[in-house]
């Protein structure tokens, strides 16, 4: 059996928050100070980075409507299928993952748009699937937010429309929500491009085993994210497949722990608190398995929303380095092969990390030596 190779990349500022609703900022829920803006000539800076330095993912979330708060967080939101195709021709190596809500876009648009951006990619490009779930985004497009499972069941005909128009001429498809007559699409892309899918709940992880390639899952320890994949593993199993898995972590890689937890604290400390209850009752109704993979079952409210204040719920990757590499070994040991890195002050914590992280991992052996020389991280 070939060695695991971990992958890391960013889980990229592409959402956040600007001025003059917010200050910057990207995945911290608070009013402390964030050296990211979710802009394009910032995401470019970052893209360029990642590729000189050999690192393989850029994930692109992607939001709709007003945010949450009156800070409006994650209000601020690039278009991850124009910006890929920009960064496409900036980049050489890197694997650029756009996301699309499947009650927003048409499967035969997307697939046109997918298949021109395979070409300009050079096969680089890749899908993350989203069901929807913020009830304020359906509400601005007056688009209904039919029912959590109702939901992926409109997500699974839109991977099969999807599907056959990247790889069938002429085809008819009746469904509940879309019907075709003679579908086709050309250009077609070279081979599908790969899907992703975050889904925790059971109608989600059902549906990633089924139709995707990547499971995101957004458990916060080790134990939490080998118990869920070895869940979505099992029903891939029962279709023949196997998926691969990707995270995303929260990074503040500081000279001690003490230095990096008292950072912590005071972001917590100025923590936007109306935000974060906002964004937790949007994920806590119909999106239950959700919001327990993320903020952990049976947590008390105020530990859920520090949880989300200090990164969207996501893993925490804290302390100096070799702590940092340690705990990265840790989640790719049970089971985990690609991890979006996040940041409070992006661009100088990434260039920090490729420095100081990525030397150790490979050492250890989670990742093989880069063929790209870290000296070129620099401008």
């Amino acid at each position: 059996m070939a060695e695991r190779h971990l992958e890391l990349g960013l889980f990229a500022p592409t959402v956040g928050s600007m001025p003059p609703a917010g200050k910057p900022g990207a995945f911290l829920l608070s009013h402390a100070e964030q050296r990211t803006e979710p802009t394009f000539d910032y995401n470019l800076r970052l893209a360029r980075m990642l590729d000189r330095a050999g690192l393989e993912l850029f994930f692109m979330a992607q939001r709709g409507g007003k945010g949450f708060g009156p800070s409006r967080f994650w209000g601020t939101s690039l278009d991850s299928f124009t910006t890929a195709s920009a960064l496409a021709m900036a980049t050489e190596q890197l694997q650029l993952v756009s996301t699309v809500h499947t009650a927003f876009f048409h499967p035969g648009l997307v697939a046109r748009i997918g298949a021109t951006l395979d070409q300009i990619s050079h096969g680089r490009w890749r899908l993350n699937i989203v069901s929807g779930w913020a009830e304020n985004d359906f509400r601005m497009l007056d688009i209904p937010l039919i029912e959590h499972d109702a939901r992926y069941r409109r997500s699974a005909e839109f991977v099969e429309v999807l599907g056959k128009f990247w790889t069938e001429d002429w085809f008819d498809y009746a469904g509940e929500y879309y019907t075709i007559r003679q579908g086709t699409c050309a250009p077609k892309p070279a081979s599908p491009p790969l899907l992703y899918n975050a889904g925790s709940s059971a109608a989600g992880r059902e549906f990633a085993a089924r139709y995707c390639d990547w499971f995101f899952t957004a458990a916060l320890t080790p134990e939490a994210v080998k118990e869920e994949i070895a869940d979505v593993q099992a029903r891939a199993a029962t279709y023949g497949r196997r998926l691969r898995i990707v995270t995303y972590a929260l990074t503040m890689c500081r000279e001690t722990e003490a230095a990096a937890k008292q950072e912590m604290e005071d972001i917590l400390a100025q923590g936007d608190y109306d935000a974060a209850r906002e964004f937790l009752e949007g994920i806590s109704g119909q999106t239950l398995g959700t919001t327990k993979s993320v903020l952990g079952e049976g947590r008390a409210l105020d530990d859920m929303l520090k949880s989300l204040v200090l990164g969207v719920g996501s893993s925490k990757l804290i302390g100096p380095p070799e702590k940092v590499a340690h705990d990265i070994a840790r989640l790719h040991e049970a089971g985990v092969d690609a991890i979006g890195l996040t940041f409070r002050h992006t661009e100088e914590e990434l260039a920090d990390f490729i420095q100081r992280v990525v030397p150790l991992l490979e050492q250890h052996g989670v990742r093989r030596p880069r063929q790209t020389p870290a000296a070129r991280v620099a401008d």
